[in-house]
């Protein structure tokens, strides 16, 4: 039986934290319970940082590439949720 390799373990664990973050957001968004909703609030917090820190460390290797957005896209993409948070506050 083959191993996994480091890559293969990383990407399996940054996928999982990406499904947690799906299933936390659900979660928070049809929860009535107050408590329930902070409670999966902060799990979903700490989601958040778990994958990124995991992105970060496949990144670090070459194991996940990004293309970096030029500043013009970093702006307009700004603008987009500066719209989607006026619509909704």
């Amino acid at each position: 039986m083959a191993e996994l390799t480091d890559k293969e373990i990383l990407a399996s664990i940054l996928n999982e934290r990406k499904l947690a973050a799906s299933s936390l957001t659900n979660l928070i968004l049809e929860s009535s319970n107050p408590t329930l909703r902070n409670d999966a609030k902060s799990i979903l917090t700490r989601t958040f940082d778990e994958q990124k820190h995991v992105f970060d460390m496949m990144a670090q290797k070459g194991w996940y590439s990004v293309q970096n957005a030029n500043q013009q896209e970093i702006s307009q993409a700004q603008q987009k949720v500066k719209g989607i948070e006026s619509q909704i506050g």
